[in-house]
């Protein structure tokens, strides 16, 4: 179900095409509200919208009355709609009731963040020249590695473990823990007497200069993850720090 035209990458698309576009996506979009609806695409999450007698304010009054009894409907926004039609995961937005307004509450690691993490959906993104040299990825040390990590990140049931938003830095794990969005790169460069630091200065390098987004929410840190073998050296603490990078092994991975 859609509340009106959608923001779908930076074009306005009205809710016909939007049902269309969903349509040759296998979905079955619905004007009034079933037992059938499981997905709200609500286009303009701008903050409190008002409880008047519209067709808005409605359907997300619908939804939280719907979730209070116990049937989950799953609410996107703008990005999450897009994320969607790209066959990629959308986090469900939260709704709050704060007198006569329902609240769209604001997400932590916004445009950072994705949906919910996927190993498999992790194996099958494209690897770039690069990321093969300087992070490793693709090779069983990697994945490996990110084993370990994803054991000790989803192992707290405290901690909501995500993906990487689809047009934002791409990371191996994220996860939201007190009102920070982490997003972690698994680093493991080939091993050589000479290129190894290198390789490990380069991604660090990659990973300060990838995009820096202003959360509406909560606040965003970049972690670069190594192999416990790895001498970690003063010059690449300090490398990191300036680049507001944090660096370590698993077990030094906040949480």
């Amino acid at each position: 179900m859609f509340t009106g035209k959608t923001l779908v990458d930076g074009e306005w698309v009205v809710r016909k095409e939007c049902s269309s576009r969903s349509q040759t996506l296998g979905a079955f979009p619905q004007d009034s509200f079933s037992r059938k609806v499981t997905l709200v695409v609500h286009g303009e999450l701008t903050g409190n919208v008002k409880d008047a007698d519209r067709e808005l304010s409605r359907k997300l009054l619908t939804v939280i009355e719907s979730r209070r009894a116990g049937r989950h409907i799953h609410v996107v926004d703008n990005a999450g709609y897009s994320d969607l039609l790209f066959g990629a995961p959308a986090p469900c937005r939260n709704l709050k009731m704060q007198g006569d307004h329902v609240t769209v509450m604001p997400e932590i690691g916004e445009g950072f963040l994705g949906g919910p993490f996927d190993r498999l959906r992790l194996r099958t993104r494209g690897i770039s020249r690069f990321e093969a040299d300087a992070l490793g990825r693709g090779t069983p040390r990697h994945e490996k590695l990110l084993s370990r990590l994803i054991e000790r990140v989803a192992g707290r049931a405290t901690l909501d473990v995500r993906a990487p938003a689809r047009r934002g830095p791409q990371f191996d794990l994220g996860w939201i823990s007190r009102q920070t969005a982490y997003g972690a790169w698994v680093v493991t460069p080939p091993q050589s007497a000479d290129g190894e630091a290198n390789r490990l200065a380069e991604a660090v390098e990659h990973v300060g200069r990838s995009a820096r987004p202003v959360p509406r929410h909560g606040r965003v840190q970049r972690v670069v993850v190594l192999e416990d073998s790895v001498d970690l050296s003063s010059g690449l603490r300090e490398k990191a720090q300036a680049l507001g990078v944090l660096i370590g092994k698993t077990k030094d991975v906040p949480r």
